[in-house]
């Protein structure tokens, strides 16, 4: 007998987004596409819909700066999954010193809306309790990679006991107007084997983020219900507080779940919505794809996510059983990626995509500089009990939120009707797990 020890991390999730912040380039948060699966499985008698396609997410001003006139982003695919991406363009943000600015980076259904939402500089909550009753305010006081862990583990992974964060605003905390808590963390997610899993046991159902606020009788009621969960890694949620609270009660509310998301930092700031902004949307000058293979990963502890580190390579080898089909040729991709048309790359695991982007002139003098980078695609993942996970086909388009019916060859997929010559000109990479297989077999046979 023989005992191997097998290293137990995510295998899917979605591609890591990384910037240049001046020095190095460094993983900012997971990149879209997030929400738009295919295929994944939500019990035993479905598969989930595709609700939306387009995601925006924030990226710090002190994340990403110029490097010889260009910001340099790059978009790695790490995991069992094969993405597909239609459109990916980065906005920049100027705007007030004073104030920030955030794009609300949650998964809900309804999807979250994609806005910018300006705020005030936010404010540090008084105080936060967990559901034990101990406090955890130093823990979420701030954005510094200590995360609120004290609900324990589930037996599967992702879902856990029910629990809360209680979180007092503080008597700064404005009576009227616009008020949002702006909760910054991560997700630990289940799969579609993990979901199978739990709709056939008797197991407690995933619950996302509910919002409960004082009921003015020494309760708690929901104000908020079905507010989805932060859509990975480094994640920015936004919740509207405004006329949230009953007359007379304390500003206090709790964040509940049944999942496991890791909080950061929990802030508050008053809404200013009527606020100018200066925003330039730019197209990639430099748009290529090829392969890289796979970063080494870091997690500090079981609290904190797992985070690639791009200056470090842990191999360059096949890592997954990798869906068959026609992949994006290695070189410029920027004729597919221009606009939201079905056209668009398809991307393999252990391949990147480098992006750079003219950068305008520096904000003038009382203004600051963010970005958001926004991106439309999907994203599929080699789960065996994801719908469809061997291969590439079928197709996602825009026009279709379901994906259900049994892929057939090629040339029967709307999308190769609609765009033949891409086959010609891009899609030209055919692969296939078989430099995978290969590897498991004991006797080496090729």
């Amino acid at each position: 007998d023989q005992t191997i020890l097998a290293e137990q991390r995510l295998k899917g999730s979605c591609p890591f987004l990384f910037a240049y912040n001046g020095k190095e380039m460094k993983f900012v948060k997971d990149a879209v596409p997030w929400g738009s699966a295919i295929g994944l499985r939500i019990n035993t008698l479905g598969t989930a819909r595709v609700e939306a396609t387009e995601e925006w997410y924030k990226i710090r001003g002190d994340q990403l700066l110029p490097r010889d006139g260009y910001y340099d982003l790059r978009i790695t695919g790490e995991l069992w999954e094969t993405y597909y991406y239609d459109h990916l363009g980065l906005m920049v943000v100027d705007h007030p010193s004073g104030t920030d600015i955030f794009v609300d980076e949650r998964f809900v259904i309804p999807p979250a809306k994609l806005a910018i939402t300006t705020v005030a500089t936010p404010h540090k909550i008084a105080q936060a309790r967990d559901d034990n009753g101990h406090d955890v305010t130093d823990v979420v006081l701030t954005l510094d990679e200590k995360y609120l862990d004290t609900f324990g583990r589930g037996k599967y992974q992702g879902v856990t006991r029910d629990h809360y964060v209680e979180v007092d605003l503080g008597d700064d905390a404005p009576q009227s107007g616009p008020l949002w808590l702006i909760a910054q963390g991560w997700m630990h997610p289940t799969d579609s084997s993990i979901n199978v899993a739990i709709s056939q046991g008797q197991n407690v159902k995933a619950q996302g983020l509910s919002l409960e606020v004082p009921d003015g009788q020494g309760g708690w009621v929901v104000a908020q219900p079905n507010l989805g969960f932060p859509a990975g890694r480094k994640k920015i949620c936004l919740f509207d507080l405004t006329n949230v609270f009953r007359p007379g009660t304390p500003r206090r509310l709790r964040l509940r779940t049944n999942l496991e998301i890791y909080w950061d930092a929990l802030e508050w700031a008053q809404g200013l919505p009527a606020t100018q902004l200066r925003t330039t949307r730019l197209a990639p000058d430099f748009a290529e794809l090829h392969y890289r293979g796979y970063s080494v990963i870091n997690q500090p502890n079981q609290s904190s996510p797992e985070v690639p580190d791009y200056n470090k390579l842990s191999g360059t080898r096949q890592r997954w059983r990798d869906l068959i089909g026609y992949y994006t040729r290695f070189g410029d991709v920027r004729d597919l990626l221009a606009q939201v048309d079905d056209r668009y790359v398809i991307m393999n695991s252990g391949d990147e995509m480098t992006f750079r982007f003219a950068a305008p002139q520096p904000p003038a003098s009382g203004w600051l500089r963010d970005y958001i980078i926004i991106g439309d695609g999907w994203i599929k993942d080699g789960d065996y009990n994801s719908t469809f996970s061997k291969t590439v086909l079928p197709l996602p388009y825009h026009k279709k939120r379901e994906y259900t019916a049994v892929p057939g060859i090629l040339e029967d997929e709307w999308v190769y009707r609609r765009y033949p010559q891409d086959w010609q000109k891009f899609h030209t990479r055919y692969i296939t797990p078989e430099v995978f297989r290969n590897a498991l077999r004991s006797d080496k046979r090729r």
